[in-house]
């Protein structure tokens, strides 16, 4: 029983010193038993073994038909499209809500007043006569009514 309990007892510091990637000693004693450490014993002849460093961890095994990295799985990749579609969309929306609310606000603003000036491209105020203004409220309801809720 005690020889289980220690040869379990150096087979863990056999395995920590593994993760380590740190200098072992095996040695074997008088009585034929083997022996590990870290440090090597006292008036005794041992052998110094390098454990190897960055040993892969059990259960974690390349899978089989697994993606590389750089590689996306099918569904993966159909998760991003939906995902950018999803945005765009979002973004679409938004554009279209930001200008529906300029045309109301044009229709607002251009509807009631029989006078309304503007700058031109001289930057010279002018005013807009009854036809273009009847015509560019037509044009901005139309367009509310053909693209906003």
């Amino acid at each position: 029983m005690r020889m289980l309990v220690l040869a379990l007892f150096l087979a863990g510091l056999a395995s920590g010193a593994a993760a380590q990637g740190q200098q072992m000693y095996q040695w074997t004693d008088k009585d034929g038993v083997v022996h590990f450490s870290e440090t090597p014993p006292p008036n005794e002849e041992a052998e110094q073994t390098a454990v190897p460093r960055g040993a892969e961890k059990m259960g974690q095994a390349p899978v089989e038909g697994a993606t590389a990295p750089g590689m996306q799985s099918a569904a993966q990749q159909k998760r991003e499209d939906l995902s950018r579609k999803r945005d765009q969309a979002q973004a679409d929306a938004a554009m279209r809500d930001a200008t529906c609310a300029a045309k109301r606000a044009e229709v607002a603003r251009l509807e009631p007043h029989r006078r309304v000036f503007y700058t031109d491209e001289n930057g010279e105020t002018v005013r807009m006569d009854d036809e273009a203004r009847v015509a560019q409220v037509a044009a901005a309801k139309q367009y509310i009514q053909e693209n906003c809720n």
